[in-house]
Formats: C-alpha cells, structure tokens, sequence
C-alpha cells in the first residue's frame, strides 16, 4: 500500500513538471505601446494638411472681408440682401468644402498611420500594441519605428 502511495505520488510529481515546462515553453507575449501624438507631429502629411489648412482658413478670412466691402458699397438694400444670402451660401458651402478635405486628409493619414503600425506588430510579433497615453509602462516602446515607418 505504501508503495502504491508513493509510486501515486511520484507519477504526480513527474506529470506536473512535464505540464510546466510544457507551459514554459509557450511562447511569451510581446506587448509595446506608441505615443501617436508624436508620431502624428512628426509626420510630414500631418504638417502639409496643417499647411493647407492655414491657406483655406486665410482664404476664408479674405472671402469675408471682400463680402462685407460688397455688401457696404450696396446702395440698394434689396439688392443688399440678396448680396448677403448669396455671399453667406457662398460662405457656407467654401467652408463645408474646406472642412470635408481636411476630414478626409486626416482619415487618410490616420489610415497610413494605422497601416504602419499594423506592419511593425507583424514583423515583430507583437500580441497587443497601446497608446502611451492609455497606460503607465508596459512593453517596447516603438514610437520611433513608427515614426521611421510614416516619414
């Protein structure tokens, strides 16, 4: 009886090291986090589309100030009304426009910038990438081959 014990015990000890180096053996999970805002910052689309944006703002400031020269050398206040609807419309749809490129600029950067994360998770075999922003330390920081990535 007693060696049945003892033979139990053994054949428990032997598959429960056989389990942990099975468990050992797993791969280990890479994780690492990227700071986007100095990866968007960095990148040269981010700073055309800000470039942009400053001339179609400037545009806009330009459209407004020639408007209301327009409008106060109207002496007709009919015609001076439908000046004003005609400028605001006008208005409008310039800086819908404008807003809509902007928009689809930065989808498209988001987009790329995605993407070249994305590349970088799967060349080097990361299970889960972070913004910096969303936690205090964890895994290889990759920011500056991302940077690298969307130059």
């Amino acid at each position: 009886m007693k060696k049945i014990m003892i033979l139990s015990v053994l054949a428990l000890a032997v598959s429960v090291g056989f389990q942990s180096t099975a468990f050992s053996a797993e791969a280990v999970k890479k994780y690492a986090v990227v700071d986007v805002k100095k990866v968007v910052n960095s990148s040269s689309s981010v700073k055309t589309l800000k470039a942009e944006r400053a001339k179609q703002k400037e545009a806009v400031l330009n459209f407004v100030k020639d408007g209301n020269a327009k409008v106060a050398a109207e002496k007709d206040p009919k015609k001076k009304e439908e000046l004003k609807k005609k400028l605001n419309n006008d208005l409008k749809y310039m800086t819908k426009s404008y807003d809509q490129k902007y928009k689809d600029g930065l989808k498209k950067i988001n987009d790329e910038i995605n993407a070249d994360i994305n590349k970088v998770a799967k060349e080097k075999k990361y299970e889960l990438i972070l913004t910096t922003d969303a936690v205090l330390y964890g895994g290889d920081n990759i920011t500056n081959e991302i940077i690298k990535a969307v130059k």
